[in-house]
């Protein structure tokens, strides 16, 4: 029983344990945070690289030739991709529709 009465009775460590849990709440409140932004960065490179493979051009077209025994003709093919994300008006000083800013 003497011993149970010591036990209930003892609090050393009992502030370094509140500090190690304040500590490691606001590291946990910080890498959500900081995941949060990173999600958003990684969403934007990945929109942005899909453009890009989208806006590769996979349109040929063979004019065909003509000589003096007789004649090929020639043929066409063209790709018209969309984008990943909604097309805006841009002045031509400004990126192009590949990039994608960053939400905040």
């Amino acid at each position: 029983m003497n011993a149970l009465e010591r036990l209930w009775r003892d609090d050393q460590g009992a502030v370094l344990a509140t500090e190690y849990l304040f500590v490691v709440t606001i590291l946990v409140i910080g890498l959500i945070v900081g995941l949060t932004g990173l999600r958003s960065a990684i969403n934007a490179e990945l929109t942005e690289l899909g453009n890009a493979i989208l806006a590769l051009s996979q349109g040929y077209t063979f004019n065909g030739i003509t000589f003096s025994g007789g004649s090929i003709d020639g043929s066409q093919a063209i790709d018209t991709p969309d984008l990943l994300t909604p097309p805006t008006s841009t002045p031509p000083f400004a990126p192009s529709l590949i990039d994608v800013p960053v939400a905040n």
